[in-house]
């Protein structure tokens, strides 16, 4: 589902270029240049292939910046950079989505002014006004490092690593179309649920209202063909969004006039949760463009909360859902989309239960689903969450232990231990170790292997380390049974699963390998050998970082190792989805 994030390469900065001249900020740089080419600028270089990108090396990305004229300071540039790289025997990339979507949003809201710079002087002072950008990224990772030398060995580069990449991991690593299949998948079900739950109808309707749609199926129907722009997009820059001047051309450009930013828009400080929300802006009527892909592929699913979630406020008191996010959280992700997606690959010959199930059977702290194939036990716990966005930008190890802690561990509350993720899993081992589980109990519980996994339901969380933080805080709790006298040598580590990788790979999971042997190859490949002697430090530490790859990254790489292709889910080959494409009269074009 996600690109490998372990392969480190570093990001240019000013001071490696200009390192006899004092950075100024963007916009004095740009003074005097047009509105209009910094945000096609932006646009352009959000376009690229997020891995893969023909502009990755240098070499051509300067070669496409500059003009003839500017020929020379391109070659000086280059000359530097490739110095750099062999001193430091690491790769260096220019372009990043953090700084294109910072220079976006620094220059959107401003007015268009006389241009006083020639085409010339500005591309010059584009590139130093990116390269300020990136070295402010760079400067805010340092505290990744300061916040995690006191660290134990086992936590202290994992969680450097995790730190570092945290904040923009989300905008680098992904697999679109993988992107694309989940949350269209997740979407359907999504409205089938809000359709079929009385608490949920008015506020549908209130939504597709918004939209001038009578059904969802309408909705998605008209949203699509937006999203598919982005990932048939043809060439690496930006994409426009045209719509066909036919009897339906106002409609169709209101629908999409929902979903583009403004110029007197708020822009959210953190995040780029403004862009997130309205991945588009307007070039000319019925000319619209993409800002993002990535955002603009979220819409499909990760965006319909937010949307919903401003139309709930707009609803009468009465009619208003008190606890939308529990609403999502417990009653769709966990009662609809973990029960759905676990029954589908684990569809018979085990034994199995929901939550649910358990709950009507007398059972209570339960874990959310329960699976029994042979000797195998897997223990699910499923967790929608996020945490504030400035916590997540803030490249800070004790933020992320807080905020990750209140979610997954354990909170304090009026004197007493909340048991989160980590410490229902280990009730529930406990629970299977003690034969006290009363659903199940035709084992013998030295027999049995015990698989924890969180499960996650959002790529953010597929960043590089995540899953050593977890496992640490539940590593501690197995030493505590080990020490009162539990057999424990057969709890595997706890595995972070992102939902969508099961889902993206549910054909797979069904036919070809279960989920659990997935797993336990994963555990296998992640486990440090003891006693490995290295020549060198950094072979150490690039060995140690081999190990940290999330669960999603190395099943997308099992399944290629052996030979298994990915096949569609049935729900996303129902669709028809040529027809979609058809029904808003677009014309998505990818412009140089």
């Amino acid at each position: 589902m996600i690109a490998n994030p372990v392969v480190m390469k570093l990001l240019l900065e000013f001071e490696a270029i200009f390192p006899d001249e004092q950075s100024r900020k963007p916009a004095e740089y740009l003074k005097g240049g047009s509105r209009h080419t910094i945000l096609n600028v932006c646009a352009f270089f959000l376009g690229f292939k997020n891995h893969g990108s023909k502009y990755e090396r240098p070499k051509d990305f300067l070669s496409m910046l500059f003009r003839q004229e500017n020929g020379s300071i391109g070659d000086q540039i280059l000359s530097k950079i490739e110095a750099q790289e062999r001193a430091i025997n690491k790769k260096i990339i220019i372009t990043n989505p953090y700084s294109s979507l910072k220079l976006f949003e620094l220059f959107f809201q401003t007015n268009n002014e006389e241009e006083t710079q020639s085409a010339a002087e500005f591309e010059v002072n584009l590139f130093k006004a990116y390269l300020t950008l990136n070295s402010d990224f760079t400067k805010r990772q340092l505290l990744a490092g300061e916040s995690t030398k006191e660290l134990d060995i086992e936590l202290k580069l994992p969680m450097m690593r995790f730190c570092a990449d945290y904040p923009y991991s989300d905008k680098f690593n992904y697999n679109l179309y993988g992107l694309w299949i989940t949350q269209t998948i997740k979407a359907i079900l999504l409205f089938q649920f809000l359709a079929n739950n009385d608490q949920t109808k008015t506020l549908l309707v209130s939504f597709l209202d918004h939209f001038q749609c009578k059904t969802w199926e309408e909705y998605l129907k008209r949203l699509l063909p937006l999203t598919m722009s982005a990932i048939e997009a043809s060439k690496e820059a930006h994409i426009d969004i045209n719509v066909n001047h036919d009897e339906n051309f106002e409609g169709n450009c209101s629908f999409v006039e929902k979903l583009i930013i403004l110029d007197d828009d708020p822009l959210e400080e953190n995040d780029f949760l403004s862009l997130r929300a309205k991945p588009f802006y307007k070039i000319e009527p019925g000319k619209y463009r993409v800002i993002f892909n990535l955002f603009v592929v979220e819409k499909i699913f990760k965006g319909v909360y937010f949307l919903l979630r401003d139309v709930n406020a707009r609803q009468p008191i009465n009619d208003r859902i008190s606890d939308l996010k529990s609403l999502f959280g417990n009653d769709f992700s966990e009662n609809v989309l973990l029960y759905q997606v676990i029954k589908s690959i684990y569809p018979n010959n085990c034994l199995q239960f929901s939550g649910q199930e358990l709950k009507d059977k007398g059972i209570s702290a339960e874990p959310d689903y329960y699976v029994r194939k042979g000797k195998d036990i897997l223990l699910f716990e499923s967790k929608d969450f996020l945490i504030p966005a400035k916590a997540k930008e803030s490249f800070d190890f004790f933020t992320y232990e807080s905020e990750f802690e209140k979610k997954l561990y354990f909170e304090e509350v009026k004197g007493k231990q909340n048991h989160k993720a980590v410490m229902q899993l280990i009730g529930n081992v406990k629970r299977v170790l003690k034969k006290a589980f009363e659903a199940d109990k035709d084992y013998f519980y030295r027999e049995v292997t015990i698989y924890p996994i969180l499960v996650t339901h959002d790529h953010q969380y597929d960043t590089t380390g995540f899953n050593n933080l977890i496992d640490y805080w539940f590593q501690a709790e197995v030493e505590i049974l080990r020490e009162e006298g539990y057999f424990t040598n057969k709890i595997q580590p706890l595995v972070v699963v992102n939902i969508d990788a099961i889902i993206y790979h549910q054909i797979a999971l069904q036919k070809n390998f279960a989920l659990h042997k997935v797993l336990k190859a994963y555990i296998n490949y992640v486990r440090i050998r003891k006693g490995i002697k290295f020549p060198t430090k950094e072979e150490a530490e690039d060995y140690v970082l081999s190990k940290l790859t999330p669960f999603s990254v190395f099943m997308d790489k099992f399944f290629i190792r052996n030979n298994v292709k990915v096949e569609i889910p049935a729900l996303i080959q129902d669709l028809k989805l040529a027809l979609f494409k058809d029904d808003l009269a677009i014309d998505p074009t990818a412009s140089p």
